[in-house]
This record gives structure tokens, sequence and C-alpha cells, in this order.
């Protein structure tokens, strides 16, 4: 959904969007420490550092020049949506890395599963909540993710091949979703989901030690 509202808060203005992933990355974060425990929550909260980091220090990549001529542009300034899939990017190589290295394990990993997927579904309800748009579009988005959440939640801790089944799931619900949505198919958070469904089906089926473990 494309931003059409702005809130102050002190002197800033701040973009519904803003509002929308704080509120996503709570929820997210919240949901995983109770259903996987504090000690798998504290995935979610480093995966949220580290996007933030490496998204606002992507500027010096994509506007090295505007950095130059002021420093402190580092601060006000982010590196956009290059910046953002920069970020899912390193988050992406970070897990591989601590897979490997027998740091995160089957829970471990379901976990970011689970935080991802509240960070989207969250996201696009706040901003359909924060934003004006059609009506059709904002009730075919809050109602398929809210039933797409409940089924997810039931679901998500079952038989050891429903995590590459759930996020298949969850790229045709989004997809189906942002056929009724004004920017359509072409917008980064359903790209994002594709992005990360797809890595999340990869890595779940090439590990099939997790799968047997849970059968």
């Amino acid at each position: 959904m494309p931003v059409t509202s702005f809130f102050t808060i002190g002197s800033l203005s701040v973009p519904a969007s803003w509002i929308a992933i704080m509120a996503a990355f709570f929820v997210a974060y919240s949901a995983v420490r109770f259903r996987y425990g504090k000690k798998h929550a504290v995935i979610i909260g480093d995966a949220f550092f580290y996007l933030v980091i490496v998204w606002k220090l992507s500027i010096v990549l994509t506007d090295y020049e505007s950095i130059l001529r002021s420093p402190l542009a580092l601060v006000y300034f982010h590196g956009g949506v290059v910046g953002f899939y920069l970020g899912l990017l390193f988050i992406a190589g970070k897990t591989l890395w601590d897979i490997k290295k027998g740091r995160l394990g089957a829970d471990g990993f379901r976990a970011l599963f689970t935080g991802a997927v509240f960070v989207q579904v969250v996201y696009q309800v706040m901003m359909v909540l924060l934003n004006e748009g059609e009506m059709i579009a904002q009730v075919v988005t809050v109602v398929v993710f809210g039933l797409f959440t409940v089924f997810f939640w039931m679901n998500s801790r079952k038989a050891s091949n429903w995590p590459v089944q759930l996020a298949l799931v969850f790229m045709a619900v989004h997809v189906f979703v942002a056929a009724v949505q004004p920017d359509e198919f072409i917008q980064t958070p359903l790209i994002s989901t594709v992005v990360m469904g797809l890595f999340f089906v990869i890595v779940f089926m090439r590990k099939l030690d997790w799968r047997i473990n849970y059968e």
C-alpha cells in the first residue's frame, strides 16, 4: 500500500511506513518469544538490527557524493530500496554462515521464518490502517493476511514438511493480495516476500536432517 499519511513526533514528520515497520518488528519479536522463547527471539532482534544498520550505512554506496559534501547526511538519510535489499542479503548471508557453523539449528531457523512472516503480515495490515486507499484493496489485504496468520500459527510447528509448504503458501497469498493493491506486483514488500520465501524453501529442503528430526 502506498504511503499517504505522515505523523508528527516531536519535530519530526514520520511517514506511516516507519510506524508500520516498527509495529511489525515488535509483534514479530513478541510472537517468536511466545512460541520459541527468549533465546530464539534474540535472533529476530539481531536481524532487525543488522537490517537497519546496513540500510542506513548503504547510503555510502548509493549516494557517496552527498556523504562527502555533508557527512551528517549519514544520520538523516538511508540507502533507499537498494540499501534495504542489501540488508536482506546481509541477513541471508549471516544466516547461512550461522547454519554452517552450527550456531543456528532447526528451531532457530523456524523462529527466523516465523519472524519474517509476522513482519510482512503486520506491516501490510498496519499500512492499510494508517493510510488511505481503495476499500476493496484494504479489505482484501486485512482479511486474507489475517486468515493466513491464523493458518500459519496453527500449522507452523507441525510435521517436518510444513515449513516448505507454508513458505510457498506465504508467497502465493502475498501475490494474490498484491493483485488488488495500487502498485500491483511492482512493489518492494512483494519482492521481499518472494525473495525471503524462496530462501526459506531452499534452506528447509536442503537441510534434510532437520526434517528427519521432526518426524
